[in-house]
């Protein structure tokens, strides 16, 4: 596996997502974890940008068009609901949550806050690679496999 190229907070302001292409914003306050998401989405053919907290998730929308997000719930500051909920309002990317969260409280909260897929760590790495994907096809049209 190509290692992604890492980016901190800080560069992934002025990345844009590349036109016509499928890239994920990466929403994970821990840069190792955040790195490793982004990987995980190289080897399964999408590019990403990642950034570290809910306010940058934010911003990053606001520049750019993203096919998907994956979200973690426990952030600083804004916690992940929130910025879900707030995502929901400024992108039509569909929302895939990745968390240590697993109480059904939680998947209640994050499904009711607009995601469209709710994965609990530790993850199948192909099973998250597939609901993107399925979320970015169906988004798009594209209803083929």
């Amino acid at each position: 596996m190509r290692p992604a190229q890492r980016q901190n907070s800080q560069d992934s302001h002025s990345r844009h997502a590349s036109p016509g292409r499928a890239v994920v914003l990466v929403v994970e306050d821990d840069p190792e974890i955040n790195d490793l998401e982004r990987q995980l989405l190289a080897a399964g053919g999408l590019e990403s940008v990642g950034v570290l907290a809910g306010d940058e998730a934010l911003a990053a929308v606001q520049r750019s068009e993203f096919a998907a997000v994956l979200l973690d719930l426990m952030l600083p500051g804004m916690d992940g609901f929130e910025t879900c909920r707030r995502l929901q309002r400024l992108s039509k990317a569909p929302i895939v949550i990745l968390t240590a969260l697993d109480s059904d409280e939680c998947r209640q909260r994050g499904v009711a806050c607009g995601a469209s897929a709710y994965f609990t760590k530790p993850f199948d790495p192909d099973e998250v690679i597939a609901a993107v994907w399925d979320l970015i096809r169906s988004r798009n049209g594209d209803n083929s496999r």
